[in-house]
């Protein structure tokens, strides 16, 4: 949480900052090698810019607390006496459909929200 934070980090690789006085609008895209775009944008423009960011970083936001949840109830099932009940099975088998569930969720919802940006 604290690289995400420290870093401004999100899985699509966009950010942006907005001067609303000269509606002037700078994007950056990527991780490491950031590629810098400064455009002129009307206000409908910057919107349909900022929001879908926006969504991403809250998206990225809660994924930090799942994915901790998820490492969380994975120590749980399998460092604690858990491990020798009788359904730890069913309890991995459940732990597993979640976890595909979540990942296959949130890889849908980035893809959208990369497609909307993109177009």
């Amino acid at each position: 949480m604290l690289f995400t934070k420290g870093t401004n980090f999100n899985p699509l690789g966009f950010h942006y900052q907005f001067d609303q006085e000269n509606m002037l609008m700078t994007m950056e895209e990527g991780f490491w090698d950031k590629q810098v775009v400064e455009k002129q944008v009307t206000p409908q423009e910057a919107l349909e810019i900022m929001l879908p960011i926006n969504e991403a970083k809250q998206l990225w936001e809660v994924n930090i607390y799942l994915i901790a949840l998820f490492a969380a109830v994975f120590i749980a099932l399998f460092f604690t006496p858990l491990k020798t009940k009788k359904y730890f099975r069913w309890y991995v088998v459940l732990y597993m459909i979640l976890l595909v569930s979540f990942i296959i969720w949130d890889v849908a919802q980035h893809q959208e929200i990369a497609e909307t940006l993109l177009s």
